[in-house]
């Protein structure tokens, strides 16, 4: 194979990773690694279209050999940044996002990915002025002011993290981080009709099971206790209901043994009251 189909395999690949399918740029960078397997480009389109394809491990694998073969390229540090972010490697993945940005000359794009993963995992404090410089390298970023908007969250500043929310869903109303983090402050906020509402635009996005559940959970639960207010149903009466049911069944028992006494012996109703009134008293200490 030479060069120019090298090319054209690298172009096809980049066309289906732009159009989301993966398993196409999977089967074409599969191509690639059999005729160049010392490509680092041909190593970085598996890793990004197993990345997509929810492997995140395999990637992890392919971008640290995309890194050992290309320490220089900034695009490899970023896959190897986010492949080991999502299989929780978190100190890889902060050092791999640091070389990224040294290595793109502080570009804005790896400082705002760089940004969302500090406001994440790490604390907020440290996670702050990553956010600030992000947001500072493109204002125009609707991540760059989630990830502000997140950490201000976290550091309880809450009306600060409410605009730059707003100023996030502003510029991009489809950025699934914004959302996210929007959800989290309408949830603190017990404005849960707008975070139930919000997070259905976030159902069918990858990572964000965990919130979705949580939050449709918590919308189950409270309609489950607006349905028993609703019928008046008192819990405490239904505990202590088969307490009044075990009462008329040991005034009964007893009624039973002192009729059945007297037929056998009429001469021994003190007896019969005696044990009858034992009787009701060690129920009574067993049904309550």
């Amino acid at each position: 194979m030479d060069e120019s189909d090298v090319q054209d395999l690298i172009d096809r690949a980049f066309a289906a990773l732009r159009d989301g399918d993966y398993v196409r740029a999977l089967a074409v960078g599969d191509q690639l690694v059999a005729a160049r397997p010392q490509h680092a480009v041909a190593r970085a389109i598996r890793a990004q279209a197993l990345l997509g394809a929810d492997s995140p491990d395999e990637s992890l694998q392919e971008a640290s050999r995309a890194v050992a073969l290309a320490p220089a390229d900034e695009h490899a540090h970023r896959l190897l940044a986010l492949a080991a972010w999502r299989t929780g490697r978190l100190t890889l993945a902060q050092e791999s996002f640091r070389r990224a940005i040294e290595r793109s000359g502080r570009r804005a794009a790896m400082l705002v990915d760089y940004a969302w993963f500090m406001a994440n995992e790490r604390g907020p404090k440290l996670a702050e002025p990553a956010a600030r410089e992000a947001v500072a390298a493109d204002a125009g970023s609707s991540t760059a002011w989630a990830a502000l908007g997140l950490t201000q969250f976290r550091l309880h500043r809450r009306e600060e993290a409410e605009a730059s929310l707003r100023r996030a869903l502003e510029l991009d109303p489809n950025d699934i981080y914004a959302q996210s983090a929007m959800v989290t402050l309408l949830q603190d906020r017990r404005d849960h009709r707008s975070a139930e509402a919000l997070v259905g635009l976030l159902q069918d996005h990858a990572g964000t099971e965990e919130l979705v559940a949580s939050v449709r959970d918590e919308a189950k639960q409270r309609r489950i206790a607006g349905m028993l207010m609703e019928r008046k149903v008192d819990l405490d009466q239904l505990v202590s209901e088969p307490r009044r049911y075990g009462w008329i069944w040991v005034a009964a028992v007893g009624t039973g043994v002192a009729i059945l006494s007297y037929f056998l012996d009429p001469w021994a109703p003190p007896i019969v009251v005696l044990i009858t009134l034992f009787l009701l008293v060690a129920l009574r200490k067993w049904f309550e």
